[in-house]
């Protein structure tokens, strides 16, 4: 099996190739990046010609995770991409994609949230060209995929719920939204010391989009990889605790949820798993300063005896330097290698 993280900037974009139970390759995409310029010409476009003109394979499930842009945004442009789009055989292709039923324009493309008008509109193209599974939820259990197993952790049916009834009472009041009223970013925390952080701190924050994510455990062979896109932690924490009767679930790779986010990340949701190396899929540059140090700190403190691996799926001047100020601590970054702009995992 083959995962290649694409680098999406701050956003999600991946993409598993593996060997089915029926002797066939099989092709997963995970979200799609933004589609802006060449975020998404060098990383979803890319990808997607590499599967196009391979003999007999296409893609055989995409999944989008929730409508933030920086997940939904690549398979947007791919609508206007003509070019590549006629070549694109999503009649074999099935989604799973967890959309509103109220169809309006929000109006807020400004944003970081596509609007339910976007949403509705890749929704009819989708049901029009291809097969949709639009209730994707913890209800679901365990998926057989060709021999692969995908059981979902998120979200719960109330999230989704809770969700579609937002898009319904909001209506007025995202239509008038200013995006000044936004906050500005704060600055990042890579020069705060790792022994300054208060690692028994917990960050709590509730956006109805993240808890409508689609996060599962997707297993291959003796592989056991978790996938989180924005999900919220106390989502997973109840989930991983389902499925594994409380025990800690025994993991190759770990996505750690929103980006690196502090406010997706618990103590607890880490006591639940046995991991050394974690996948964070951000690039520094973007508002909220992803991915903040402090959720790298808790992952270490977690797990004292294990020499963690962090993968980031961009570097520059930014990612590069988070733990510049640790001069004394042995932190293993990793990144895409010279001349590569994705991280490649052979499992």
């Amino acid at each position: 099996m083959k995962i290649t993280f694409l680098d999406a900037g701050c956003g999600d974009a991946i993409h598993i190739r593996f060997l089915g139970n029926d002797n066939k390759i099989h092709n997963i995409i995970i979200d799609g990046g933004t589609e802006k310029g060449s975020v998404y010409d060098d990383g979803l476009r890319k990808t997607l010609k590499e599967i196009v003109k391979t003999p007999d394979e296409y893609i055989d499930l995409w999944i989008l995770s929730h409508i933030d842009d920086d997940h939904i945004g690549g398979i947007l442009r791919l609508l206007k991409d003509t070019e590549l789009l006629g070549n694109v055989d999503f009649s074999k292709t099935k989604f799973w994609y967890n959309y509103s039923i109220w169809d309006y324009d929000t109006g807020i493309r400004d944003s970081n949230r596509k609007s339910t008008r976007q949403g509705i509109n890749l929704r009819d193209y989708l049901i029009k060209n291809s097969i949709v599974n639009e209730s994707i939820t913890t209800d679901s259990g365990t998926i057989d995929l060709w021999g692969a197993k995908a059981t979902i952790l998120s979200p719960e049916k109330k999230n989704l719920d809770e969700l579609k009834e937002k898009w319904k009472k909001e209506e007025s009041l995202l239509r008038t939204r200013d995006s000044s009223s936004k906050k500005a970013a704060g600055k990042n925390d890579y020069e705060t010391p790792i022994e300054d952080f208060d690692i028994s701190k917990e960050h709590k924050s509730h956006s109805e989009e993240n808890a409508s994510s689609i996060a599962f455990l997707f297993e291959y062979k003796e592989a056991a990889v978790l996938f989180t896109a924005d999900s919220e932690p106390d989502v997973l924490i109840a989930n991983l605790k389902r499925v594994n009767n409380g025990k800690p679930v025994q993991l190759d790779y770990m996505q750690l949820p929103h980006h690196g986010s502090k406010y997706n990340l618990r103590n607890e949701l880490l006591e639940l798993v046995k991991c050394s190396n974690y996948i964070i899929s951000a690039d520094g540059f973007n508002k909220s300063n992803l991915p903040n140090k402090e959720t790298l700190v808790k992952v270490l403190n977690a797990n004292p005896d294990k020499e963690i691996q962090f993968y980031i799926t961009q570097k520059n001047s930014l990612t590069d330097s988070i733990f510049d100020v640790d001069k004394e601590s042995k932190i293993n970054l990793n990144f895409p290698k010279k001349g590569e702009r994705n991280l490649f995992f052979d499992i």
